[in-house]
């Protein structure tokens, strides 16, 4: 079935433009996949069949990876863990409670010159740039990024639909570049905070309950912490069919009244005119004619934010977390905890799916730091409760044990030890609130496990 939209010739002339495609150069995204909103994505494609998508009325995506470019991509976006709907049933409201983190984003990034291409989707935005591959500030990430040996194997396999390999310089930039966007969402959470009505967090973490749930706002990092080939975003003017997917449990008649969604460039739209927009095919013509979707590059200017990241106090626990990672052995037991709280070791009972969880392994990351274990350590333990069998079916097909472990210890450790993790919930009420106190009559108390780590600061 088509999609009337999909149609229009100055909408694909944008499509095709996002994928980098030119009148004279083919596509340089290096595939597209598409989805229903019932079922899984596609199998990747090469992005020269994007009118097969488009015949198809598909969520249309491209990959972060690129033949040319090495591609950034800010994921701000509102989450409510009790009313997920809320996203798509209020858009005015819940753009209007982005814009502090949106403002603040776009002003950080102004300080280094950098003009993001700002995507409108259904929950928030994302903010688009690249470097060229050719580029000095590409071969400083090569040289700062690190891979744990089994990604690497991965990526050995890997091609594109059209032949294309992961090499280890891109994987390198890839794992290096996920250290400076912590970096920089580190400034942007601070920067954000008090003019933000809502919790802003990194990646999606729940808070207690509100007026309207448990919202907050999500800079998500998460597709830094999983392997750079398995890694898409939706294109400009794509359909939006996420409300179709079958975890929401949303019936049709609330489907009816939620779609069409599309996702639009922003440009100088306000969020009432932004919502309006990207919930009006009519309209979508005319922005299709009056702007561009080109990935904007800032090769140059990136060279300013790595000198910034280089000598910051990130910067320099990042770089020592890798260097003590490497030399670190594998975890000897997957034992109780000496001295843990219970709550600790039910995670580790239960890794599947508890362990997948940004909050669970938050807590992990603060309970074991408290116990004065090295972060490194923390590391090999995640990755060993990953490796241990846990019914977790395909889950290690397309994710990297090692890679999952490492990202996640170095994004929370990262903040206990730079003093961005206030701990305000580490205790035991708000363990609850979120969902993950587990163990009945625990006579354990998270607060003397928060005044070590207060203790513990080292940077």
């Amino acid at each position: 079935m088509t999609n009337p939209h999909y149609q229009q010739p100055t909408v694909r002339q944008r499509m095709a433009e996002f994928l980098g495609q030119s009148p004279t150069h083919r596509p340089t995204a290096a595939y597209l996949v598409g989805a229903d909103g019932r079922g899984e994505f596609t199998a990747p494609a090469s992005a020269r069949t994007l009118p097969h998508f488009l015949d198809g009325a598909f969520d249309v995506e491209r990959s972060l990876w690129d033949r040319s470019l090495l591609l950034f991509d800010l994921d701000i976006e509102y989450q409510n863990f009790d009313a997920p709907g809320l996203a798509w049933a209020e858009p005015e409201r819940v753009l209007r409670l982005q814009e502090p983190v949106l403002t603040a984003t776009l002003g950080i990034l102004r300080e280094h010159s950098i003009a993001p291409l700002t995507l409108v989707s259904g929950r928030g935005y994302h903010l688009v740039w690249a470097i060229r591959r050719a580029s000095l500030a590409f071969r400083r990430l090569t040289e700062l990024g690190t891979v744990p040996p089994s990604l690497a194997a991965r990526y050995a396999l890997v091609r594109s639909p059209d032949g294309d390999r992961i090499d280890p310089a891109l994987a390198r930039a890839f794992a290096a570049q996920g250290r400076l966007v912590e970096y920089l969402a580190h400034r942007i959470r601070q920067a954000a905070l008090p003019a933000c009505p809502l919790p802003v967090q990194l990646t999606a973490i729940e808070v207690g309950r509100g007026a309207s749930g448990r919202e907050i706002i999500s800079l998500d990092l998460s597709e830094y912490g999983d392997p750079f080939h398995t890694r898409h975003l939706r294109i400009p003017f794509s359909l939006y069919l996420k409300p179709r997917e079958p975890r929401w449990r949303l019936d049709e008649a609330q489907l009816e009244r939620l779609l069409p969604i599309f996702a639009i460039p922003r440009g100088d739209l306000d969020p009432v005119a932004a919502a309006a927009t990207a919930r009006n095919p009519a309209r979508l013509a005319g922005l299709a004619s009056a702007c561009q979707t080109r990935i904007p590059v800032f090769s140059r200017a990136m060279n300013r934010l790595l000198d910034q990241y280089a000598s910051s106090a990130l910067g320099r626990w990042h770089q020592a977390f890798s260097q003590r990672l490497a030399a670190a052995p594998p975890a000897a037991a997957l034992d109780p905890v000496p001295g843990a709280p219970p709550c600790l070791d039910w995670l580790f009972a239960h890794p599947n799916d508890w362990l997948l969880k940004p909050a669970a392994l938050q807590h992990v990351v603060r309970v074991l730091t408290a116990l004065a274990w090295p972060p490194e350590a923390i590391a090999r333990r995640l990755e060993a409760a990953y490796c241990r069998d846990s019914a977790w079916g395909r889950t290690w097909v397309a994710l990297d044990p090692a890679w999952r472990a490492e990202f996640y210890t170095r994004l929370f450790a990262g903040m206990i030890a730079t003093g961005v993790d206030t701990l305000i919930d580490f205790n035991c009420v708000s363990h609850q609130e979120k969902g993950y106190c587990r163990v009945p009559d625990c006579r354990s108390n998270l607060a003397g496990w928060r005044d070590r780590l207060h203790a513990r600061r080292t940077v």
